[in-house]
């Protein structure tokens, strides 16, 4: 199996090579982040700042050596930094925050799809995985607030499956997943998870698991599903 990791300096995505090493005999990896340290967790290791012309050069590279993946994943995405939090109100609603959310949760995976074609066999039963939220489905936003985040993700999801409808034309067995992972102790997740209880934040480790596992399914809702760490379908 060759599995191409984007996103790949997460702690939940360290956590999944470490999984996919455990669980599959020799895996070929391709890893993409930030972080150049990441080399020694893959075959080749590829740094980006996931611009347009990262993405293309790298991208590009891959296809003219030849690689043709079984899994692709995605794994990058941001919620805040020191400068931006969530917006509880549309009063707080902050435009540079969205900006940085688009460019983070669906911009810098969009820029990706455009070569995916290029790095998949035609008639493989290739995987497509997306991290995605629950925060972003339409009927499941009972409570409102958190506008930037929410929007990037909707944005994300639709982007997702259109291109996954489009890539089903010329990749019929392909299957495109957006994965839910739940509340994970990272990072993202810290400032807020004093209100989620103890059985509902997960360690990475567990989350790679059930990743692994549901990447091992054969997926009914072709060719795109938005599912999440239970493998229980989301509502778009």
């Amino acid at each position: 199996m060759k599995y191409l990791i984007i996103g790949a300096s997460s702690i939940i995505a360290q956590a999944f090579i470490k999984e996919l090493k455990a669980q599959t005999l020799a895996p070929e990896i391709v890893t993409v982040s930030r972080q150049k340290y990441l080399a020694q967790s893959s075959s080749e290791h590829f740094p980006t700042d996931y611009s347009i012309e990262s993405t293309a050069l790298i991208a590009k590279t891959l296809a003219d050596i030849g690689h043709k993946f079984d899994q692709i994943v995605f794994f990058n995405g941001q919620l805040h930094n020191g400068t931006y939090t969530p917006e509880k109100r549309i009063s707080r609603f902050d435009e540079s925050y969205f900006q940085w959310l688009l460019q983070c949760n669906v911009l810098s995976q969009v820029r990706w799809f455009q070569y995916l074609p290029l790095l998949i066999e035609r008639r493989s039963f290739a995987k497509i995985t997306v991290f995605s939220a629950r925060i972003g489905s339409l009927e499941d936003n009972h409570s409102g607030g958190w506008y930037s985040y929410r929007m990037s993700k909707a944005a994300l999801n639709m982007a997702t499956k259109s291109f996954a409808i489009e890539l089903s034309r010329t990749h019929p067995n392909t299957q495109t997943i957006l994965f839910h992972p739940g509340t994970t102790d990272t990072p993202l997740s810290k400032p807020f998870q004093h209100n989620v209880s103890s059985d509902k934040l997960f360690e990475p480790e567990f989350v790679a698991k059930q990743l692994y596992q549901l990447q091992q399914k054969e997926m009914l809702d072709k060719p795109v599903c938005f599912v999440d760490w239970q493998h229980q379908t989301i509502k778009w």
